[in-house]
């Protein structure tokens, strides 16, 4: 089984991780993805930037995740990209059989205004989606 997480640093990215390390068992392959997100100015396409800081905390969040990893004895791929955090995981998961995704516990408003990584997963993705809490 082909497992993708998504992974953020956040505590529900931290369960989502812990969740799919024993849903993949010992014949499980881990995935684990970050995505830097890039910024454009509003109305504008072309020239987004990416800011420094937030690709340092990506990278920081990837060696947190292998860390994790390592002390629970799991091989795992690990990658970081940049670009929008749910096209990112979704391009990843093609050919998986499960994506697991953290919930940040959004109200609907917040939703709406900002959007949320595991709704555009759920609703996007070609395999099931775990969403866990």
């Amino acid at each position: 089984m082909k497992i993708v997480v998504g992974y953020d640093g956040s505590d529900g990215a931290k369960r989502a991780l812990d969740r799919a390390i024993a849903l993949a068992g010992d014949d499980g392959r881990l995935t684990v993805v970050t995505a830097a997100e890039t910024h454009a100015r509003p109305g504008i396409t072309e020239g987004a930037r990416l800011d420094p800081s937030e690709l340092e905390r990506r990278r920081k969040d990837l060696e947190e995740a292998k860390a994790l990893l390592t002390t629970r004895g799991v091989d795992a791929e690990t990658l970081g990209a940049q670009g929008d955090p749910g096209d990112v995981i979704l391009d990843n998961a093609k050919d998986a059989d499960l994506v697991v995704v953290g919930s940040r516990g959004l109200n609907p408003f917040q939703r709406l205004l900002l959007g949320s990584v595991s709704t555009k997963v759920v609703h996007r993705a070609e395999c099931d989606v775990l969403v866990v809490r």
